[in-house]
């Protein structure tokens, strides 16, 4: 297997996490569960022109896109196809893909999109340029530079929801979104709505997912888990209130989750 990544140079460093690429994956299982993400993502098929996921009971609902899609921030599960022949794509930062589409990342919430239904043409041209370029390198200098000149807006974010995504990423368990309005010297409605059409969820859900996914993170090192007390640690309440975010955002209890993870906290392999 080949993975390669970059992290991309000024203006795209403050919004882009990494281009990546992956070659030859093939394990044993068919398919992985992909948890809740505070993150929107752009995949290339770069093997065929089409994308698959999996929703529904039992994932039985099968979706496809043209080979270039964008996949908005998620509130719950899905899963997608374990084996990934040839695929490259961009991880964006929280709130990071916003200055690079037209529509407000609200739109794009718990949705995977053809990059064809908004950029048009030019997303065909740049699927053909990405399977075509020499190397690995060529394909993420096309891939970031198609990212800046097809940006609609200035690569900045508001002032008010850059404010807030610093605090929440330095105090995660005692920011509040009031008081980040508060602080932000705006009011709390506008907030929100800023907020949401920047990063593609609201504060609060926001916060949610990214206190479970730390959760998930902390499991995947400790050497033994306690489920109670890593609860604890990262701000539930009561057992049941861990359980209901663990179902919603994974689709399976803790001790399912434990029978079935897998080196990646975020891709969980299915049985099958």
């Amino acid at each position: 297997m080949i993975f390669r990544h970059s992290l991309p140079p000024p203006p795209l460093a403050d919004f882009v996490a990494m281009l990546w690429y992956c070659e030859g994956i093939a394990p044993a299982h068919r398919r992985d569960t992909i948890v809740a993400s505070r993150d929107m993502g752009l995949l290339v098929n770069l093997a065929i022109d089409e994308l698959v996921w999996y929703t529904g009971e039992n994932y039985a609902t099968r979706n496809t896109l043209r080979g270039i899609g964008l996949g908005g921030t998620q509130s719950g599960h899905f899963a997608i196809d374990a084996t990934q022949p040839k695929v490259m794509g961009v991880q964006f930062k929280p709130g990071g893909a916003y200055p690079f589409f037209g529509p407000s990342a609200r739109e794009f919430g718990d949705c995977h999109v053809s990059l064809e239904n908004i950029w048009g043409a030019e997303a065909e041209r740049l699927h053909q340029r990405l399977v075509e370029a020499p190397d690995i390198d060529r394909k993420f200098c096309i891939l970031g530079r198609a990212l800046v000149d097809a940006a609609p807006r200035a690569i900045a974010h508001d002032p008010a929801v850059a404010f807030a995504l610093d605090r929440f990423a330095r105090a995660p368990l005692t920011a509040s979104v009031g008081a980040t309005a508060k602080d932000a010297d705006i009011s709390h409605k506008r907030f929100i709505r800023l907020f949401t059409e920047e990063v593609g969820m609201a504060p609060k859900l926001f916060l949610r997912i990214g206190r479970f996914n730390r959760l998930l993170g902390h499991v995947s090192r400790a050497p033994g888990t306690h489920w109670a007390e890593i609860a604890a640690d990262h701000g539930y309440y009561d057992q049941s209130h861990f359980i209901h975010d663990f179902r919603d955002f994974t689709g399976m209890t803790p001790s399912v989750y434990l029978s079935r993870r897998g080196p990646d906290i975020r891709h969980i392999p299915l049985p099958d």
